[in-house]
């Protein structure tokens, strides 16, 4: 869970607002943790690049894993140049154009294609120097919602189990799979692993490497034993490594996003308090309609404020909070776990700016990572072309 001393302190300290914040403390913390776990099962940790591609961020995981996991060629380019030689570079993406493939080979070490047609495209361009193999679709889901379910019907992520019985081990060096999302439950890896050496026992056994992909938080208490069976059952069949790559798990408590009270209102009853970030800033609370985590919610609170984003549209709403102590204009209101699929998904949306992204690093200090100008918004927006400014 985030430090709320830590959270406390970057509100206080950011020079203006909205600011997504980045404590290197709690990511040193929970890599180490990380990497602690899976160590202890026999994996090869790499952690999965969606969640935040801050460079920053990236540097100071980095000791703590073998590598990255990409699934774009930005991504890739941006692994390699933070990694250089000293790790290596996982690629998966729902399809690899013919371009694509020639750049990624020269930057990535394992690469799982997503379908056959893929794979058998991809094997006629293969090179030397990258090792080929498929991510397999086990058939099993343990996600509630299907919006964040791999294995949904009709998924689009992975050939179907069923489609590689009649693979010859030969064809691959390796297999992918990802079955999970944001779960503490390693009994659902154990089981997906389980039914992939049932199904696909004569692929397993030739295999050089298996990915067991992401999707579980490693929080304090997590049962590794659970893992450790699972990659057990792999190697009893194959000779192969085995590596993981949570994403989400290494920096969701990290991040914090600071937002300052612009307005308050009654609105039929209800306190509205308008802050000066917006779902802009945190897609995911629109797109999947979660509530945030917010500093000093009190559920039992006396004080109930909706708190709303900046944005023109009527759905720019973070929830329904109450608060021992009433806001007030100029508060700052911290949303706590905001690490994860906040600074890669962010957007600009009614021209609001992003917010400025800081490190604060563990001597204490606020370091400014990144920081969007109106020059930076116009160019993206094709300004440059005009014939006048």
């Amino acid at each position: 869970m985030p430090d709320d001393a830590t959270a406390r302190l970057v509100s206080k300290l950011v020079p203006q607002t909205p600011a997504l914040v980045y404590a290197e403390s709690e990511l040193v913390e929970t890599a180490s943790r990380i990497q602690r776990m899976t160590s202890e099962a026999g994996c090869d940790l790499t952690y999965a690049m969606k969640p935040c591609t801050l460079a920053w961020t990236l540097e100071t995981i980095s000791p703590f894993v073998t590598g990255f996991a990409a699934s774009s060629p930005f991504e890739a380019r941006l692994a390699r140049q933070v990694l250089g030689d000293r790790g290596n570079l996982h690629y998966h993406s729902v399809a690899v154009t013919d371009s694509e493939y020639e750049e990624i080979s020269e930057l990535a070490d394992y690469m799982s294609l997503n379908s056959i047609n893929q794979f058998q495209a991809r094997q006629s361009q293969s090179t030397d120097g990258i090792s080929l193999g498929m991510r397999v679709n086990p058939g099993i889901s343990f996600v509630a919602d299907e919006r964040y379910d791999p294995c949904r019907r009709h998924s689009k992520l992975g050939a179907p189990i069923d489609a590689l019985s009649n693979v010859e081990s030969s064809e691959l060096d390796g297999l992918m799979f990802h079955t999970n999302c944001e779960s503490d439950d390693l009994r659902h890896l154990l089981a997906t692993v389980n039914t992939v050496e049932r199904r696909l026992s004569h692929l397993v056994s030739g295999l050089d490497w298996i990915n067991l992909g992401g999707g579980y938080m490693f929080r304090e208490g997590a049962d590794i034993s659970l893992l450790r069976q699972a990659v057990e059952i792999l190697r009893n069949h194959a000779d192969a490594k085995v590596f993981i790559e949570p994403g989400g798990a290494f920096v969701r408590d990290a991040g914090y996003i600071i937002s300052t009270v612009l307005d308050i209102f009654d609105a039929n009853g209800v306190d509205i308090a308008v802050l000066d970030t917006t779902i802009n800033h945190m897609p995911e609370v629109f797109e999947y309609q979660f509530e945030p985590e917010v500093l000093d919610y009190q559920p039992e609170g006396e004080h109930r404020y909706i708190l709303a984003g900046r944005s023109c549209l009527a759905g720019d709403i973070f929830g329904d909070y109450t608060f021992d102590q009433p806001l007030k204009i100029g508060d700052r209101v911290t949303f706590t776990e905001m690490g994860a699929y906040t600074q890669p998904k962010a957007h600009t949306f009614n021209g609001i700016n992003l917010p400025d992204v800081y490190a604060f690093t563990k001597t204490g200090n606020l370091s400014l990572l990144a920081s969007m100008t109106y020059e930076d918004f116009s160019a993206r927006n094709g300004a440059h072309q005009l014939a006048y400014s």
